[in-house]
């Protein structure tokens, strides 16, 4: 009993294993209906032992397609071919009969009626045909596959262990290196935290004394100025109290003096820098008055041409402006006061006493009668900037414009006020202008000259003078008129020395 339910086990495995391959019922039930059809009465022999064989033969082996794989997937992914169509084999040991067509329909009629019961004639005739043949081979197989499934779970266990493994090696070598490189940069966070926490203390500390040092520089500049105007007002007071009214200190002087020089230098080096100098194509007065005021001026004319036109400009002012008694006078009464003020001196023994007179009459026209003056004073100041234009004109081919004579005008005037404000003081105050002549040595003085050419005063001691620039201004006495003896130098005049 136990036998026959192990046998009927092994039957239905099997047909269940070849139900999941195409075309295997088929042939079994062909194969019976093959074998049914010729054992029916149209034909001629009837069947024997040897005709089922056959076809047991094919229910059994070539009618199933049975595949045998090593791999159940690999068997469940190939697909059998498809059954071959079974026809009712003629027999050729029968003889033609005349019915054979009769016998074929009624063949034909028994096959659509046993395809509607092939599934159940399969399952029955594999079960009692094949079922030793079969059973045996199919309980190896699965044994076979079953063992080569458990062989490969347990490699694929054993390769996924592997794997989990080196995955959670690599994961917790990962970790540490995230571990590392976040302790590095937050220790590197760390650090320049505090670099930056120190730098910005230090800043601040360095911001804080820096505006500390700033406002003790406001406040020692507000001192300075502070001092600055205490000075001033002490050097006034001084001023005030050892002076008469009317005099002026000599650092007025000495300013207006050198903006006076450097005036006349521009002016010079903007109207006549490009201008070409022709001096033998010249008129026989020029030749005669440009000979008198710049001796040396043959030999000036090609190398120091500015030099030489600008020491004739200010020997003009100097003739024409600083040596009059009191510019702006008519040169008659300008003549009577200075016949008085010698007439003065024959009766009178001190200087200081004779001083303070002319320094108080002068002073008087120059605040009493400067409106009367006027016309005067313009008239003289045409005629300064008459002369001068002659002789420049005469000499170069430069072209006198409103421009020049405005800027000449302006230097005219300032001349002129210098010198009134001169002679209106009680000390006597002299134009220094040295004199140049011809075949005569003008030695080089440090202490009443200054060289316009740079030179060091120790390499210019004895050095010839080729023409003085601009004149100086010498002061005898004092703010009283008196002490005659001494004598002070405001502003040294501008020479150009000779060359070595």
């Amino acid at each position: 009993m136990t036998k026959d339910k192990k046998l009927s086990r092994m039957s239905t495995t099997s047909e269940k294993r070849r139900s999941f391959i195409p075309g295997g019922n088929s042939n079994n039930s062909s194969s019976n209906s093959n074998s049914s059809g010729g054992s029916g009465p149209g034909s001629s022999n009837p069947p024997s032992a040897g005709s089922s064989k056959p076809t047991h033969g094919a229910a059994g082996t070539s009618g199933t397609h049975v595949l045998h794989t090593s791999n159940a997937r690999s068997a469940a992914n190939i697909i059998a071919p498809p059954p071959r169509a079974h026809h009712a084999p003629a027999t050729s040991s029968a003889s033609p009969n005349p019915d054979d067509t009769a016998t074929a329909a009624t063949t034909s009629s028994k096959d659509a009626k046993e395809k509607e019961s092939r599934p159940k004639d399969a399952s029955s005739t594999s079960g009692s045909g094949g079922g030793n043949s079969a059973g045996g081979s199919s309980s190896s197989s699965n044994a076979a596959l079953a063992k080569e499934k458990e062989a490969r779970i347990a490699h694929l266990e054993r390769e996924l262990e592997i794997m989990e493994q080196e995955f959670t090696r690599e994961l917790d070598k990962l970790s540490q290196n995230e571990s590392e490189t976040a302790v590095f940069w937050q220790t590197k966070h760390s650090d320049l935290n505090q670099q930056f926490l120190r730098a910005d203390a230090d800043l601040r500390l360095l911001r804080q004394e820096a505006e500390a040092r700033d406002a003790d520089r406001d406040a020692l500049r507000r001192e300075v100025a502070d001092l600055r105007a205490q000075v001033r007002g002490l050097k006034e007071f001084v001023s005030t109290s050892t002076r008469s009214n009317g005099q002026t200190s000599d650092e007025v002087f000495c300013e207006g003096m050198a903006r006076l020089g450097n005036g006349l230098q521009n002016w010079v080096l903007v109207n006549f820098r490009r201008a070409k100098l022709d001096v033998a194509a010249a008129r026989e007065e020029t030749h005669e008055e440009l000979g008198r005021l710049v001796p040396m001026h043959a030999d000036l004319e090609a190398s120091a041409k500015v030099h030489m036109l600008q020491s004739a400009v200010s020997r003009l002012l100097v003739d024409t402006i600083f040596n009059t008694y009191f510019f702006g006078l008519p040169k008659e009464q300008a003549e009577q006061f200075k016949a008085m003020e010698e007439t003065l001196s024959s009766y009178v023994d001190s200087p200081e006493a004779l001083n303070n007179w002319r320094s108080s009459t002068l002073a008087l026209l120059q605040r009493e009668a400067a409106e009367k003056m006027q016309a005067e004073t313009a008239a003289a100041t045409e005629r300064v900037i008459a002369r001068v234009n002659g002789i420049l004109d005469d000499i170069t081919d430069a072209k006198a414009t409103e421009a020049r004579d405005t800027a000449l005008r302006a230097l005219v005037g300032s001349a002129a006020d210098l010198a009134r404000q001169l002679a209106v003081q009680k000390a006597v105050f002299r134009i220094h202008l040295p004199d140049i002549v011809p075949h005569q040595q003008t030695k080089f003085d440090a202490a009443t000259m200054e060289d316009i050419g740079g030179e060091d005063e120790e390499a210019l001691a004895e050095r010839d003078i080729a023409c003085v620039t601009f004149p100086g201004i010498i002061k005898r006495g004092d703010e009283n008129g008196g002490h005659m003896q001494y004598e002070n130098i405001i502003a040294k005049a501008r020479v150009l020395c000779s060359p070595e």
